[in-house]
């Protein structure tokens, strides 16, 4: 569109324009969540799905803990109304209902960006 920030136009309206119906966040969690499926299809030796269920033992410094993977999906899996990791893990065995729920996730809020 040539528009730079000095136009000050909302991302929402320049997405709009071009006919783009969802933001980079809408894709990045549906890309997460398509790897997650694919992880959890996975069998319990390959190192991926062993990464994703191990628990490390120990203690964190104090402070705000960093955001982890884990987190990230809880969030996604809330948004697609599955309350937790458990249900989308087994929600995940089936490839075609995997995918329809994954791709008829609600965009996010686009007031938000």
């Amino acid at each position: 569109m040539g528009v730079t920030r000095r136009d000050r136009i909302r991302n929402t309206i320049i997405r709009k324009t071009l006919g783009v119906e969802f933001s980079i966040l809408d894709r990045i969690t549906r890309k997460r969540l398509h790897y997650f499926g694919h992880v959890q299809r996975m069998p319990p030796s390959r190192l991926p799905k062993m990464a994703f269920e191990c628990h490390i033992q120990g203690v964190r410094p104090r402070g705000r803990p960093p955001k982890r993977w884990r987190d990230c999906l809880l969030a996604d899996c809330k948004r697609t109304n599955l309350n937790s990791i458990v249900n989308a893990s087994r929600t995940t065995v089936d490839r075609t209902v995997w995918r329809d729920i994954v791709m008829r996730m609600p965009p996010l809020n686009p007031q938000l960006e």
